[in-house]
């Protein structure tokens, strides 16, 4: 299979996850979320019910979109930095993940719609802190690489959990702001977040 081929077959991927997602979101703001079934999202979004399992394990995880594990690509680029201080590793963690949402934004109404949905039903709160889990050990594993260190150590995970936290809270932020100066983009919300965080540790 050629490089474009696969590429194709990536972004097919990727629209049949988004048209799941996006019908999980229509139902769950149309009805009561704890009435919608799985099978209704499949009709809705125009899929087979192996479809949707092959994409999300439940309907909690299909009103919920973006990663949960940081790109070879990402960690490539992250690891190559070289070893650093972990304040160095935060602040380098941090800027490619900003760099990639750039490229890579989600869009604000729907995650708008999730983080909502996360607040009013437990279930779904649970799934979305058990996406972040999965994508903070990924995340940790690439921190380790760089500090020489066991992902499992107390200082990548910690280094970790603090730049997942920064993307999260500008992202709800983002997602929730409805002023008339708002900014299209997250990253300006994420960028807030992280000179906070600096601030805050900054004597």
């Amino acid at each position: 299979m050629s490089q474009s081929d696969g590429s194709l077959r990536e972004r097919r991927r990727r629209q049949t996850q988004m048209d799941i997602h996006e019908a999980a979101l229509r139902l769950a703001r149309d009805h009561d979320f704890d009435k919608i079934t799985v099978d209704m999202i499949s009709v809705e979004a125009g899929v087979s019910r192996r479809t949707f399992s092959n994409y999300f394990p439940n309907k909690e995880e299909a009103v919920l979109d973006g990663p949960t594990a940081l790109t070879p690509e990402i960690v490539e680029e992250f690891v190559a930095l070289g070893p650093a201080s972990p304040h160095q590793v935060l602040v380098d963690l941090t800027a490619t993940m900003v760099r990639d949402l750039a490229v890579q934004a989600p869009q604000r109404q729907s995650m708008h719609a999730a983080f909502e949905l996360a607040h009013a039903h437990f279930s779904v709160m649970a799934a979305m802190l058990a996406r972040f889990d999965r994508l903070q050990r990924s995340v940790a594993d690439a921190v380790a690489q760089r500090l020489g260190q066991n992902p499992n150590d107390d200082v990548p995970r910690l280094v970790a959990a603090v730049a997942l936290t920064v993307m999260r809270v500008g992202l709800e932020r983002w997602s929730a702001d409805d002023s008339a100066n708002r900014h299209d983009s997250p990253v300006p919300y994420v960028e807030r977040s992280a000179a906070l965080l600096q601030a805050l540790f900054t004597p």
